[in-house]
């Protein structure tokens, strides 16, 4: 009713009476409508959003190493990539606060991203422990019943409700498993470079008995990443200072491997090789970077004889523990890669390589060798012929991989010699990528595949020209050398080759 009907509807009323009624039906008015409007204003909490404090991937693979600090988490079921040992669980610890003592209906929800769709199965359950560690499979918390599950992995940030786990201002952990897909889904970490991913908990609450409001939530949309340029950025500068800490090293290589096996194959046709036959690196067929440091090692890859050399058929390359300076700063050691890019790159081919690791189970920590394939593009895709890397969780196997980008999203295995391992000689190591499939042989023997069915982007990733590339890394995501890790270390490589259909 207006206040001019209300003066109506009062005729008898005297001016000053009138006055009062108006005024004691205003308040009447104003306190029905703040009434209504106070626990809508009250009810408007903020949530409470909080990161990790501690996340690791609990193993049972003793090769995936220290999981403790990595940028990814990972999850498979018993079954993963062919491994009937291959479990793996992402694990995360929170440490809520900020609740009030008057907080009730606290409400919690767990949100952990991931770079692609899955039709996988997650559960997320409480944990009895802690996320802090390497993530060895007999550290993992004891897992209490799942808490919620999600029925298809969306890219994205997915979401779990765990109120029940949630009851107040304290420690926190959790741990995600994965039922069904039998391959690895990678989640970001709390260590992933870009903060707007990163796992958290959003809390939410009421205060005096007023209805929780809880967050909305939108999916993220997908992560734009930029790759690394494939080529790298020269610095105008003369060759790095470096400073010996260790004896001078020979040149004088090895003695050569026995023959290698003829480049007549089945069905392929021979399209580039080089079989090391001359004095030097052939610089028509590579590009052997310079003055180059990078973020992912510990070392500063040099165009130097001391580090790249050709001799008796055999390219070695060569890791050794020197100060250098190079991308201005200053390293504790020196190493070797080359590449093609611009000189020869392929797309779909059978990739080749002979060669021998470094790597022995006490001297070893911290060699990375590896023959490997990226896009001339410098986008999404890579294919790993083999990673040697050292040390003794490592050295006794051969790793296969391919990754969508370097989020990273990617497949990988690691293949135990049954015999010996790949530092007692020279082995070979292919990959046949073709429309549709790539597999991987060592020694003749098949001992990985991806194809379309295994991997949803593989059509994405593989079908344009990639280069290839052949380094020996010193440090990075493995793990560092240690004061056993043996220098001079050469890694050293009979021949490689490329055929096509």
């Amino acid at each position: 009713m207006s206040r001019h009907g209300l003066h109506r509807a009062l005729p008898a009323i005297s001016g000053r009476r009138k006055a009062v009624v108006l005024s004691v039906l205003g308040v009447t008015a104003v306190t029905g409508i703040v009434a209504t409007m106070m626990p809508l204003v009250a009810a408007e909490v903020p949530p409470i959003v909080l990161s990790a404090v501690a996340d690791t991937t609990a193993t049972q693979v003793p090769q995936d190493g220290d999981n403790g600090s990595k940028t990814t988490l990972a999850s498979c079921p018993q079954l993963c990539d062919g491994n009937r040992n291959g479990q793996r669980d992402a694990v995360l610890e929170f440490s809520v606060r900020g609740l009030p003592a008057d907080a009730v209906g606290v409400r919690a929800s767990l949100r952990v991203y991931a770079w692609q769709p899955f039709a996988s199965r997650v559960r997320a359950h409480a944990a009895q422990g802690t996320a802090a560690g390497t993530g060895a499979w007999a550290q993992r918390p004891a897992l209490g019943p799942a808490l919620a599950a999600v029925d298809q992995v969306t890219q994205g940030y997915n979401e779990w409700d765990v109120s029940s786990a949630v009851r107040g201002n304290g420690q926190v952990t959790f741990a995600l498993t994965q039922e069904n897909w039998n391959t690895r889904i990678y989640w970001a970490s709390r260590e992933n470079t870009r903060v707007a991913i990163r796992p958290n908990l959003v809390v939410t609450y009421q205060r005096g008995g007023r209805p929780p409001v809880r967050p909305s939530v939108t999916t993220a949309p997908a992560p734009t990443t930029v790759a690394p340029t494939p080529s790298p950025t020269r610095t105008v500068a003369p060759t790095p200072t470096r400073t010996a800490t260790t004896a001078p090293p020979t040149t004088t290589a090895p003695p050569p491997p026995t023959s290698s096996p003829g480049t007549d194959v089945p069905g392929w046709r021979l399209v580039w090789s080089d079989e090391f036959t001359g004095p030097t690196v052939d610089l028509n067929r590579w590009n052997l970077r310079d003055n180059e440091g990078r973020d992912i090692d510990r070392g500063c890859n040099v165009d130097d004889p001391d580090n790249t050399f050709v001799s008796g058929g055999v390219l070695t390359l060569r890791a050794q523990r020197e100060t250098a300076v190079c991308s201005s700063q200053t390293r504790q050691y020196t190493q070797s890669y080359l590449d093609t890019i611009g000189k020869a790159s392929f797309t779909y081919g059978r990739f080749e390589m002979r060669a021998k690791s470094p790597n022995g189970p006490a001297d070893s920590k911290g060699l990375w060798p590896a023959f490997w394939l990226r896009p001339d593009d410098g986008g999404k895709g890579e294919i790993d012929v083999v990673e040697l890397p050292g040390g003794g969780s490592y050295h006794e196997a051969a790793t296969q991989a391919i990754f969508y980008d370097y989020t990273p999203v990617k497949q990988d295995q690691r293949w135990d010699f049954p015999v010996g391992y790949p530092g007692d000689g020279f082995h070979t190591y292919t990959t046949e990528w073709e429309p549709g499939v790539i597999r991987w042989y060592i020694d003749g023997r098949q001992v990985w595949q991806r194809d379309r069915s295994t991997t949803p982007w593989f059509d994405e990733a593989f079908s344009k020209p990639f280069n290839l590339r052949l380094n020996f890394q010193v440090g990075g995501w493995l793990g560092d050398p240690d004061a056993a890790t043996r220098f001079p270390a050469d890694f050293r490589v009979d021949y490689v080759r490329v055929w096509q259909r």
